[in-house]
């Protein structure tokens, strides 16, 4: 089944309409019922006036109070069967999106910033639901508009017809104008993104910027980026701006053509007020024509937005494209090792890891191992490998430490116990007096509530429960002291659910080092400089073993 994000802006609308027909058309139903109860008040409103003018004492004022009765139920109901298809839509491309970004690499949306996504899954959606709920229903509100009101406006007096001409004309001119404006409306949108990005940015370094005394720079950064949204929209602003008066300018001037149609013809006060009201019910789909071109401007650029995000990320990276060309050797398959080709420091280089035990990889800082960890996950991911991966700086989310622990997986009594036994190996029980308020502690944005060690703690209690069949973990007990580490290392190698399964990971420990089985030196000039069993590269002839005595001296 084709899925919405692959289909044009017009085709999408199509879709929507034939997925949702029968909503559709209890809407125009109820929009006919709400124009035509409404067509009925100009005369009631000349038959009050008569009424009046005579001074007779019997008003019928059920009539206005049935009028408002059905107006109110009809008009409310067409709003509702418009506004929930296009409730279903956002939500449907918001999973569809999401989806598709869960299923992509990071090396494809990487050129989006963490305010861009959010723009396009927040406001982008938001505005393409407004298309279809808002200027929907104006198009109908139109159509039903025109359908009802016309012929009882010829039928009341023929000539009252074209008074509507410079009305329309005002609107029509005003949409035209708007709707040059669909770029600069894109343009606006993608600065705001950037400006969502910036504040995101600078309040999530609050944790780590040493230099609080230079908040000036932040605020000069935040001005910049918000002038050059400010003044963009501001541009995109303009024609409407420009235009907007033609629209009180075609309705006066409506006004006074009929005016003068009712004096010329001597019809007398009453009929300008039929008049008056019918003009009255033409004003809100007329006036909302105009609005749509302003919808459909900013839709377009969301729309466009959204599309180029989707290409993105069904379009192959040259990383990707580098790392399966590097991975297709049928001499990688092995049922021992775990095999497969990186770039390092413009270089290839083939790893070998055995399967179902510990690996580490050593070398100085700055020499590569983060970049060859990312690399490897990667790679694995590309081949649809059963991955974890926990980077030095882990991302927790805003929720409680139980459902950061399983994401959304099935929780079971027996896998919370493995999860607290887990978390009190770590060192993090302290954190709460009972194993359900631990679970239940809320950890803050990005964990902010937690210290980094123990947010990246957490985030290895975390992969540790997906039951993955390979783990990387980058430089995992940086944080924690040497007899917490040879607690938590002693543990988890006897832990079953890891007995078989694969752990690579990077580490300047020596301590670390000694409790894995195997080891890959690193340098950035030679690439591997040597690996093999823990056993062997820490004898005394050893290079591995001069850089950890080099580093102990």
């Amino acid at each position: 089944m084709k899925k919405r994000l692959q289909y044009t802006l017009k085709k999408l609308l199509l879709k929507q309409l034939i997925d949702f027909f029968p909503y559709y058309i209890g809407a125009f139903l109820c929009l006919y019922m709400t124009h035509w109860i409404q067509s009925h008040l100009p005369f009631l409103a000349k038959e009050l006036a008569d009424i009046v003018e005579t001074g007779v004492d019997q008003i019928q004022t059920w009539k206005f109070f049935a009028l408002a009765l059905g107006i109110i139920v009809f008009r409310t109901s067409s709003r509702l069967l418009f506004f929930y298809p296009a409730r279903v839509l956002q939500k449907e491309l918001r999973v569809e999106l999401l989806e598709k970004l869960e299923d992509a690499t990071p090396l494809r949306y990487r050129k989006h910033s963490d305010g861009q996504l959010f723009q396009i899954l927040q406001m982008d959606m938001e505005q393409l639901r407004a298309l279809i709920g808002f200027a929907l229903l104006q198009v109908g509100n139109i159509i039903v508009a025109l359908i009802v009101l016309i012929p009882k406006m010829i039928a009341f007096n023929p000539q009252m017809i074209n008074t509507l001409i410079p009305m329309v004309i005002s609107f029509v001119i005003f949409t035209v104008i708007v709707s040059k404006n669909k770029n600069m409306f894109k343009k606006g949108q993608d600065l705001q993104g950037e400006v969502q990005n910036v504040i995101i940015e600078t309040y999530a370094g609050k944790k780590t910027i040493k230099n609080y005394h230079s908040e000036d720079d932040f605020i000069q950064w935040f001005r910049t980026f918000s002038w050059r949204e400010l003044s963009t929209f501001y541009k995109a602003g303009i024609g409407v701006g420009i235009s907007l008066p033609l629209l009180p300018l075609g309705i006066g001037m409506s006004l006074i053509y009929g005016g003068h149609i009712v004096f010329q013809q001597g019809l007398g006060a009453s009929s300008l007020i039929v008049f008056s009201g019918f003009i009255f019910l033409f004003l809100e789909p007329i006036m909302f024509l105009s609005w749509i071109g302003v919808v459909f401007a900013r839709s377009y650029g969301s729309w466009e937005r959204i599309k180029s995000l989707v290409a993105d990320l069904a379009h192959e990276t040259d990383e990707e494209k580098l790392y399966l060309n590097l991975n297709t050797s049928a001499s990688l398959q092995s049922d021992d090792l775990l095999k497969m080709k990186v770039k390092f420091w413009e270089e290839e280089m083939k790893l070998s890891f055995p399967k179902g035990a510990w690996s580490v990889l050593v070398g100085k800082t700055g020499h590569g191992k983060t970049f060859l960890l990312t690399q490897m996950a990667d790679i694995l991911k590309l081949q649809k490998r059963d991955i974890s991966y926990v980077s030095q700086d882990p991302y927790l989310y805003n929720d409680t430490v139980e459902n950061n622990i399983f994401l959304g997986q099935k929780i079971t009594q027996q896998r919370r116990d493995e999860a607290y036994d887990l978390l009190k190996l770590f060192g993090l029980d302290y954190l709460a007096s009972s194993k359900e308020s631990l679970l239940n502690m809320e950890v803050g944005e990005k964990g902010k509530r937690l210290s980094g060690g123990q947010s990246k703690r957490l985030a290895i209690v975390r992969s540790l429960m997906a039951d993955v069949d390979i783990y990387i973990w980058d430089d995992p007990f940086s944080s924690v002291d040497l007899i917490l580490e040879k607690q938590i290392i002693t543990e988890l190698r006897q832990w079953a659910p890891l007995t078989q399964k694969t752990v690579i990971l990077s580490s300047h420990r020596l301590s670390t080092v000694r409790a894995s089985d195997f080891c890959f030196y690193l340098d950035k000039d030679q690439g591997i400089v040597e690996e093999g069993s823990i056993r062997d590269l820490l004898q005394p002839d050893k290079e591995t073993y001069e850089y950890f005595k080099q580093q102990m001296v």
